[in-house]
């Protein structure tokens, strides 16, 4: 295990539990200069306020960094995704695509790591359809569409998928390929995801 990745991580939360005291003592000084300009209801509530944010950024910077929740989120992070697709068709050529895009750079993983949900892809030129699922971290890819349920689409000639996968579609060509009806999305969110992991 890198622990210097680790450590960073636990830095993080002390960090961040550091400023939530700061905060509380800044609402506690307010207090006691409202206090003393005659004002205590104000100075009540921005004491009991400063005491509270300093209670949460006590726990947040020594409980929280030192449990093993930081660890285990990133031995989650280091594990690789996994991929098991059909050995046939549109399946198996978008399986070997995302298997080696993971295998060149793992860390891509972690766009979907926590993505549910089914992507369908399909090549409207060829008559073919795939569907890529992720769930509990596991990436699998079928040939046609999910027998139920909702699912995010990207439809298209072979080409034009092709260039999104790889990245030569920007932006501007997408948007462009979506107007005139080319291309057709729905769920930009995981197509987005896709493409990144495929780039």
């Amino acid at each position: 295990m890198r622990w210097g990745s680790a450590f960073k991580l636990a830095v993080k939360a002390f960090l961040l539990g550091l400023m939530w005291i700061v905060v509380g003592i800044l609402l506690l000084t307010g207090g006691v200069f409202l206090f003393i300009s005659g004002v205590r209801v104000l100075a009540f509530l921005a004491g009991f306020a400063g005491f509270f944010f300093m209670f949460f950024g006590l726990l947040a910077a020594v409980f929280k960094a030192g449990s093993s929740a930081f660890l285990e989120k990133y031995e989650a992070l280091q594990k690789p995704l996994e991929v098991v697709y059909e050995k046939e068709g549109l399946s198996m050529i978008l399986g070997q695509l995302i298997d080696q895009a993971l295998t060149k750079s793992p860390s891509k993983g972690n766009l979907v790591r926590n993505t549910e949900g089914n992507l369908v892809i399909e090549l409207t030129d060829m008559n073919a359809a795939a569907t890529v699922e992720f769930k509990n971290g596991k990436i699998t890819v079928y040939n046609g569409k999910p027998a139920k349920g909702k699912y995010s689409l990207i439809s298209s000639d072979f080409e034009t998928i092709n260039s999104l996968a790889t990245g030569k579609a920007g932006l501007l060509k997408t948007l462009g390929l979506i107007l005139r009806r080319k291309l057709r999305i729905k769920g930009i969110r995981m197509a987005r995801k896709f493409q990144k992991l495929l780039a």
